[in-house]
């Protein structure tokens, strides 16, 4: 197994990379590495808000632009996914009728039947997998053994995850340099930022996007000057990485612009932490729900919802998954959470 570290982007076009055994990468040779043709296990790790949906997401852009597999799985999981559901996960995006009452080992038989003659790449995102031979009981060939060139990258935050799956490559990704901090946040808020505020995130990249969306859409210079105050009171002392990124959040929720998308943004707890929520059920469940009053009929809710839906993006407390599903980091879900119980 070969482990690597990334760092800032590299300016070298896309292409097949030549592993070492051990050296520090960029994010493109990361990219290389984690869709070179050998067929392979391949973990991103590392802490929460560093960036590994991210990098997993750009390898399997990457690939699907390029046209590499026969076949795109995405699977998002979670702390509570059973082996079960992350099964079922499985077969749905590879059309496999589940039924109701099937054994999930007869499901993961014909998800191994399925697959077995493919070139596939399946990403695994947010796993905590802890049994043995994980990759057999969700019916997944191995990689490796089936000489196609197949691939699955896994991110995960959990050390037994890692070492269940075996992988041939791990991958971690680090925080962002200063400058490259700020470039982050002077691109979504247009305008500079003071040093201090940028150096409190500790190169975190959900931190950083979490400030951005909070920063955002200030009309005057004096109004940003006072925000940049409350940003200071509201990153506080320096505890933690984790402590900083928690504190952002519950700022960035109370930044939203009005109630009517604070309280949006918290029925969004309603759905699992591992399951992508449609934009279209999501907003038809706000207005069933009472919570787009100001709304005469769907077509007007659709607006306003779509509206508050941008919101939440821009603020960075939600993300796309697809062209029409979000989701919610679960660093995001787990602060809102807690907070959401304080409330009621």
């Amino acid at each position: 197994m070969a482990s690597y570290c990334c760092f800032s982007k590299s300016r070298r076009p896309f292409t097949d990379y030549i592993v070492p055994q051990f050296r520090v990468i960029s994010i493109q040779d990361m990219l290389c590495l984690a869709l070179r043709p050998e067929g392979e296990v391949v973990v991103i790790e590392g802490s929460c808000g560093l960036g590994k949906t991210w990098a997993a997401k750009a390898a399997f852009k990457a690939a699907r632009n390029s046209n590499r597999f026969d076949t795109y799985i995405w699977v998002s999981l979670s702390t509570s996914c059973s082996l079960r559901r992350c099964i079922d996960k499985i077969a749905t995006c590879l059309s496999i009728d589940i039924g109701q009452e099937l054994l999930s080992s007869t499901i993961s038989a014909t998800i191994e039947e399925h697959l077995a003659t493919r070139k596939f790449l399946l990403v695994l995102d947010n796993a905590y997998f802890v049994e043995e031979n994980v990759l057999g009981y969700l019916g997944i060939p191995d990689p490796r053994e089936q000489n196609f060139g197949s691939k699955i990258i896994m991110t995960t935050r959990a050390g037994r995850a890692k070492a269940v799956v075996k992988p041939s490559i791990v991958i971690t990704p680090q925080t962002l340099s200063y400058q490259a901090s700020y470039d982050l946040v002077r691109e979504k808020i247009g305008k500079d930022i003071d040093q201090g505020l940028i150096e409190n995130c500790f190169g975190m990249p959900l931190s950083l996007i979490l400030l951005a969306g909070a920063l955002c859409d200030v009309p005057t210079q004096e109004e940003f000057i006072e925000l940049i105050r409350e940003a200071y009171v509201a990153q506080g002392l320096q505890i933690s990485v984790f402590t900083t990124m928690i504190r952002l959040v519950k700022f960035g929720y109370r930044r939203l612009p009005t109630d009517t998308a604070r309280n949006c943004f918290l029925y969004c707890l309603r759905f699992r932490a591992d399951e992508a929520i449609s934009v279209k059920d999501l907003i038809i469940s706000w207005m069933l729900h009472g919570m787009i009053q100001e709304a005469r009929d769907y077509h007007e809710a659709n607006r306003i919802g779509m509206e508050i839906i941008h919101v939440l993006l821009k603020h960075g407390l939600i993300h796309f998954e697809g062209d029409d599903q979000i989701l919610m980091h679960d660093v995001i879900r787990e602060t809102m959470s807690d907070l959401g119980r304080a409330i009621s």
